[in-house]
């Protein structure tokens, strides 16, 4: 199911730039043969640049398939092509274009972390952060804060080890160690999107709480990514 929503979302992304499907013998992710905007121009008229587009396009469908928070990273990278065409609404510098997709390339290599909150009236704010081990897995941490003073805390320190929950349905996970359980509700659009994150710990993960605060609450998208070259 991910990595259909994920080719789905990856063949909207080209169709909302005005790419096409890439032809084989080209490595740029649309068809030269139809280029139309100075930007597309550039980039088929330079072998490195279409090999650097084409890179960009498999490294952001790749990321896409894994993220739980499509919505938020789709953004990111329409805000980042956006860019892009409007510095060459007239003409492009090749070395420009260059540098703007190396940085972007890079940026989307070194990315893996998501950011979900739990929203409060109080000022206590509960985090869950998200790193993609593959389709199955992810390697989590909760958190919970009140006014910079720690609540809650897994794992409990920075030298314990990861915790990695692991997908049975696209709509539930789980993580357990030794008394402590927790389970993940995943709430989704019809595109895959996750919207919401529901966390269910067992009485035996209070170890990593203080006071009567928990680890069970319902989490949503708190990424703030913008395009790495804003």
């Amino acid at each position: 199911m991910i990595r259909i929503a994920g080719f789905g979302l990856f063949a909207l992304f080209l169709a909302c730039f005005g790419l096409h499907a890439a032809s084989p013998p080209q490595s740029a992710s649309f068809d030269c043969a139809r280029a139309s905007h100075p930007l597309e121009k550039t980039i088929c008229a330079s072998p490195k640049l279409r090999a650097l587009d084409g890179e960009v396009a498999a490294l952001y469908k790749a990321k896409l398939g894994l993220l739980f928070d499509k919505q938020g990273f789709r953004g990111q990278q329409r805000d980042w092509q956006q860019i892009l065409r409007t510095r060459c609404a007239k003409a492009c510098d090749p070395a420009s274009v260059e540098r703007d997709y190396a940085v972007q390339r890079d940026s989307l290599r070194s990315f893996s972390e998501e950011l979900w909150e739990a929203s409060y009236k109080t000022a206590d704010v509960a985090q869950l952060t998200i790193n993609h081990i593959d389709a199955r897995q992810f390697d989590f941490g909760l958190s919970r804060d009140l006014e910079g003073k720690p609540l809650c805390k897994l794992p409990a320190s920075d030298g314990e080890a990861g915790a990695i929950a692991t997908l049975a349905t696209p709509a539930k996970a789980s993580w357990a160690a030794g008394a402590c359980r927790i389970d993940f509700t995943l709430t989704r659009d019809a595109s895959g999107h996750v919207t919401r994150i529901d966390t269910t710990a067992s009485a035996g993960c209070k170890r990593y709480c203080k006071g009567n605060y928990g680890l069970s609450d319902a989490f949503l998208p708190a990424n703030s990514w913008v395009a790495s070259n804003q």
